[in-house]
């Protein structure tokens, strides 16, 4: 249902936002629950909660995340599967 690389957002998603609005904050919940245990409901509620926030804030949580996933090797290369080539 949900590829790697939209766990991977989730869970970068879950942390960057914990990190900058709190753990408890709706977003962060929303999307441990995304990441922890993906389905259709889960989803939808975590961009509920990112619906919620106002542009800006919107728009600079998703450019961390966006960083974040971007400077983890180990998620990028865990997308590739045991072959080390995204092609294979």
């Amino acid at each position: 249902m949900l590829n790697g690389a939209g766990q991977t957002f989730f869970a970068a998603l879950a942390a960057v936002s914990a990190e900058r609005l709190g753990a408890d904050h709706a977003v962060a919940r929303a999307a441990r629950a995304a990441a922890g245990a993906p389905d259709p409901g889960r989803m939808a509620a975590a961009q509920a909660a990112l619906g919620a926030l106002d542009e800006a804030e919107r728009t600079a949580l998703l450019g961390a995340v966006h960083k974040a996933m971007r400077e983890d090797m180990g998620a990028i290369l865990g997308l590739w599967g045991g072959t080390g080539r995204p092609d294979a």
